[in-house]
């Protein structure tokens, strides 16, 4: 091959390798502003998560809103069917809510017969 046709083959591939160059700076560029970007965003949250739950905290008490408190376990009559077996939905409440409870004063969500005095009156780790 001659240096002439080199040169050609050359210039004719110059264009397509600058564009192929360019493509890839821009994906880089890209892809070092995302970079950028996210470590920005955890800076952000960093800095501004004080204010953030100060600011919840004063909405929260100009709302009324208090926490929610664990009463004493208070097992109702209509908790229970005619034989003081747990509705499925008073057990799986009760359930989350007082489970050693339940274990202890439940036989397979039928209420054992010494606790059955203490339907509707609070219950307090007999």
């Amino acid at each position: 091959m001659t240096l002439q046709k080199s040169l050609t083959r050359l210039t004719l591939a110059l264009p397509k390798l600058q564009s192929a160059l360019i493509a890839v700076a821009a994906i880089y560029a890209i892809y070092t502003l995302k970079q950028a970007y996210q470590i920005g965003d955890k800076v952000a949250d960093k800095v501004t998560e004080p204010a953030g739950q100060a600011w919840s905290d004063v909405s929260a008490w100009a709302g009324g809103w208090s926490p929610v408190e664990l009463t004493d376990l208070i097992i109702q009559p209509w908790y229970m069917d005619n034989n003081y077996k747990l509705t499925d939905e008073a057990y799986k409440t009760l359930s989350k809510a007082y489970p050693k409870e339940v274990a202890q004063y439940f036989d397979n969500r039928v209420l054992k017969t010494q606790y059955r005095r203490l339907v509707g009156q609070p219950v307090r780790g007999f």
